[in-house]
Order: structure tokens, then C-alpha cells, then sequence
């Protein structure tokens, strides 16, 4: 009996000493993001982007689009592209080889015109079987390889082509507003030399394309697709930000991320090699920069510049989850060398050891804490008061990124009706037992698919639409 007990109280520390962290942990991301957003807010209360826009000295770039099997979304996520608010750009949209319509779908849209173009390939992809020219649009062009199992071989192909030193890496199925290149490059052109990688943030909806009504965001009322979207806002608009306050936001996602070109010549390609090429590229670019001691800025901001497709399905989030915890184990593991290493700065001291403790071991903390409470029951001695009050705490303090998220947001946008707001708030009040168990279990997945070495994307099925390309 002596050593249950120490056990159990051995165990209640270990748990209670982490929640104590990691609320110390949110509080301190609560007030860094909020000074970062407030300072964002009030650099463009004074800043014109209209000679951004009307300049023909802005540096033009290169938008680079992997797409497979993509038909019912592509053309629209095209256009959002070419409608793009910037003076200079070209969209590269690569069909990694896909065995659906996508291709007879652009060609229908967008009149493709096959070309003998030939280039010697910078970074090594697929074979390229086909180039195509848009004879509506010569700023799209559509590159067709062979399909190598990996999206980072997909972008890898489409910088061989880019023809301009910035690169926006986005995705094939997601919806960017029209000025989601000139928000992005008006950062990076205030400190080209300095500034080499820039995102932003974008919500998630069951059907993107449809997502803006009469000139607001609609918002899905389908739980599990708002639970989503609030996830990605508390991601983007509190973790991030909080982290780019301090030099050290840890992941430009594959869906928006603008980098300097000069960069994959000087550290490498995406890698094929890890499941999701956008983490590892942003944690290798903070070595570098931070090994050899070079000032250099990954910026992210408290921007809404696109809409992505989110599963309609709790077994198709658990899928896509447990990738999106695979692949940031993957990534911390790699990088172990910048743990607790004072040479890599903020990133070493605070970001990767936040990334290790709160994301990567959080799963196993969370299900440590379930087993406590069960435990604790079965012995009898927990108090029905102090459960109910720590459970009231407990959706609080997770609600509380939620919530100022949701400001953030709101004060840079102001287009959710009053109902929108408080159905959002009610939703982000709800996570801790709607949305939680979900992620704890699609967490716990991916943990163990990483020990066990899977490398596979995972892509969910796309939500049922009227008409492909829609």
C-alpha cells in the first residue's frame, strides 16, 4: 500500500510541477503576443502600402503551388493567386503527378499551351513530364513530374523554375486573399538583408472557397470545423506571434511562407527526407543563421491572408493531428543539438525547450494527467469540489489564448458579425471537452508513428463539393 501511495503522490507532483510550467509558459505568450500584435497595429497605422503596389522597383517573386489531385479546389485556389494585389509575380502551380482531373481541370480554366522549356535543374525532383503556359494569364504557368512521394520534392521542382529571388511556397487546395503577397513583402522589403522568411496566418473551413459572404467571413457552424479554425487562431495569433517577439517562431507552415531563393543555394532544398518539409526548413535556417552568429529575422504576422480545407471528419483530423505531431517530433529530434544550448540563443533556451515540453511531450503529460484523475477516483480521495473547480480552471486557462486570439484577430479585420464572436467564444470555452480529447489522441498517434519511423502524408479525403473545381 506504502508504495501505491508514493507512487500516486510521486506522480501528482511530476503533473502538478508541468501544469505549473506550463501555465507560467501561456501566461507569458498571452503578453508577448499581445505586444507584438499591438506594435504590428501600430506600425500600419502610419505605413501606406500603395507605393508598394505602384513601385516597379518592388521585388517580384515567385508564388510556388504543389497541387495533387486537386481538382475541386485548384482552379479556384489559381485565381485567388493570379488576383494577388502585388506589382510583379508569377504563379508556378506543380501537378505532382496527379491521377485525377487537375490537369484537363486548369487547362479548362486556364487554356494551358504546352512549351518546350528547359532548364538545368537546380535542386533535385522528379522528372518534369510536362510545362504548360496559361494563354489567359502568362503569369501562370503549370509544371506536371513525376510524383516522388514527398511535397517538399514538388517545391524543390517549382524553384527550378522560379524565376525571381523571393519565393512564396503556399498550397494547391487553399484560398489566399488579394493581399496576402503585398502583407507578407511589405515586411521583407523593409530589411531584405535581414528579413528571410516571412508567414501569416490563415483559418481553416470545410469549404474555403465559399468562405466569404457580402464582404465578411462566414463563419462554419459545424463544431468540429470552428473548433479547428479557433485551434489554427490560438496557433498562429498567440504561439507565433509570441515566439517571432523573441526571435525564435519555430515553423513557417507550407500553406504561406515567403523566402529569400538565396537561401536554398546556401543551406539546401527542402527535404525529402522528413514528413513535412516547411518545420525543418524553418528549425535549419535558425541554425544556421544562429551558428554563425549572422542577424537575420523570421517574421509572422497577425494576418488573415488565406482559408485551407479542414477535415469534415473526427477519424480525418486524428489523421491529419497525428502527422502534425509526427512531424514536430521529427523535426525536435533532429535539431537536439540546439537543446538547451546557449549558442542558438532564444531559439536553444526557450523555443525548442517550450516545443519538447508543451508539444512534443505534451500528449504523454496530458494522458498522465487522465491517468491521476482515474487513479485518484479509484482510491477514493478525490474531492468532487476540487475536481469541479480545477475543471472550471482548467477550460479557462485553455480558453484564454482562445479568446485573445479571437481579439487579435478581430481587431485587424472587423468583419465577424456580433453573433459570429459570440458563437466563437462560446466554441473556444467548449475546447477543453469537444476538441482536447481529439488532439490528445491524435497526438498519442503520432507520437508512436514516429517511434515507429512512418513517413507518410496522410492526406485526408477532400469534402464533397457540387462541382470539381467550383
Amino acid at each position: 500500500m506504502f508504495d501505491e501511495i508514493f507512487a500516486l503522490e510521486t506522480l501528482a507532483r511530476v503533473v502538478a510541477a508541468y501544469q505549473g510550467f506550463f501555465v507560467v509558459g501561456l501566461l507569458l505568450s498571452l503578453v508577448l503576443s499581445l505586444v507584438y500584435a499591438l506594435r504590428y497595429y501600430a506600425q500600419q497605422a502610419v505605413e501606406n502600402p500603395a507605393p508598394i503596389v505602384q513601385s516597379s522597383l518592388s521585388i517580384p517573386v515567385s508564388i510556388i503551388a504543389p497541387a495533387l489531385n486537386e481538382e475541386r479546389v485548384v482552379v479556384a485556389a489559381v485565381r485567388s493567386l493570379l488576383d494577388q494585389n502585388y506589382p510583379e509575380f508569377e504563379v508556378l502551380l506543380v501537378d505532382d503527378g496527379s491521377t485525377d482531373g487537375t490537369l484537363a481541370t486548369l487547362d479548362a480554366a486556364f487554356d494551358l499551351a504546352p512549351s518546350d522549356i528547359r532548364i538545368k535543374p537546380t535542386f533535385p525532383s522528379g522528372e518534369v513530364t510536362g510545362f504548360y503556359r496559361s494563354r489567359k494569364d502568362p503569369r501562370l504557368s503549370v509544371i506536371r513530374k513525376v510524383n516522388r512521394g514527398s511535397k517538399a520534392d514538388a517545391v524543390n521542382c517549382g524553384m527550378n523554375f522560379a524565376a525571381y529571388r523571393y519565393v512564396c511556397c503556399v498550397d494547391g487546395d487553399t484560398i489566399y486573399s488579394g493581399n496576402a503577397l503585398l502583407d507578407g513583402m511589405a515586411i521583407a522589403l523593409k530589411n531584405p538583408s535581414e528579413v528571410i522568411g516571412v508567414t501569416s496566418y490563415f483559418g481553416t473551413s470545410r469549404h474555403p472557397e465559399a468562405q466569404v459572404v457580402g464582404g465578411r467571413r462566414a463563419v462554419d457552424l459545424n463544431w468540429l470545423s470552428a473548433l479547428q479554425n479557433i485551434d489554427l487562431m490560438r496557433s498562429f495569433l498567440v504561439n507565433r506571434l509570441a515566439f517571432s517577439a523573441i526571435g525564435a517562431m519555430m515553423c513557417s507552415p507550407g500553406a504561406f511562407a515567403i523566402w529569400r531563393k538565396d537561401l536554398f543555394t546556401e543551406l539546401g532544398p527542402f527535404d525529402p527526407s522528413f514528413s513535412c518539409e516547411d518545420i525543418e526548413f524553418t528549425y535549419r535556417a535558425h541554425e544556421h543563421f544562429r551558428r554563425l552568429k549572422r542577424p537575420y529575422r523570421i517574421a509572422s504576422l497577425p494576418r488573415l491572408v488565406a482559408m485551407t480545407e479542414g477535415p469534415a471528419s473526427i477519424r480525418d483530423l486524428i489523421k491529419q493531428r497525428a502527422r502534425w505531431q509526427r512531424v514536430l517530433v521529427e523535426s525536435v529530434w533532429a535539431y537536439r543539438r540546439m537543446w538547451f544550448n546557449s549558442r542558438y540563443g532564444s531559439v536553444g533556451l526557450v523555443a525548442l525547450p517550450y516545443n519538447i515540453l508543451f508539444e512534443a511531450l505534451s500528449p504523454l503529460m496530458q494522458a498522465l494527467s487522465l491517468v491521476l484523475l482515474l487513479l485518484l477516483g479509484w482510491w477514493g480521495v478525490l474531492d468532487p469540489f476540487a475536481v469541479t473547480s480545477m475543471l472550471v480552471f482548467t477550460a479557462l486557462i485553455v480558453a484564454a489564448p482562445s479568446m485573445l486570439a479571437v481579439l487579435i484577430d478581430n481587431r485587424q479585420h472587423r468583419d465577424y458579425r456580433t453573433r459570429d464572436l459570440l458563437t466563437i467564444s462560446l466554441y473556444s470555452l467548449l475546447d477543453l471537452v469537444l476538441f482536447k480529447p481529439i488532439i490528445l489522441i491524435a497526438g498519442l498517434k503520432g507520437s508512436i508513428d514516429f517511434l515507429k519511423g512512418k513517413k507518410g502524408w496522410d492526406k485526408f479525403e477532400r469534402n464533397v463539393r457540387a462541382t470539381p473545381g467550383a
